[in-house]
């Protein structure tokens, strides 16, 4: 793993993802930070709101790939990947570019999902 931290958070994002590990994915997130996912939508604020958004995503069996090299410009990282929903007879592919704003902590304070109907499939 990489020892830059906002790649790190990156990896464990992912990981997370994965592993359908709600806390892990939480504890990159600081407790003020948005989600807006996809962008266009009402960006959900706070723990509370972010805590949803991820109990619902995780509902269902993910899988979540990275399919290029993060990006690091200032405070900010930005990643191509790639997740999979398996909905039990159904599954459904996303392919997303995500920026994550990091505060002085090296906590998420933002985070913005780009994808859209162009970018998700179901299979």
């Amino acid at each position: 793993m990489s020892q830059n931290p906002k790649i790190l958070a990156v990896e464990n994002y992912i990981q997370g993802l994965c592993e359908s590990n709600l806390d892990k994915i939480l504890s990159l997130y600081a407790d003020d930070a948005t989600v807006e996912d996809p962008v266009g939508t009402e960006p959900r604020k706070g723990m509370a709101a972010i805590t949803e958004f991820y109990n619902m995503a995780i509902s269902s069996k993910i899988t979540a790939k990275l399919e290029g090299p993060v990006r690091i410009a200032g405070p900010h990282a930005l990643f191509p990947f790639s997740i999979t929903m398996d909905f039990g007879e159904s599954t459904m592919n996303i392919d997303v570019i995500d920026q994550f704003t990091f505060n002085d902590d090296n906590k998420i304070i933002s985070m913005k999902a780009f994808w859209g109907e162009e970018n998700s499939r179901m299979s």
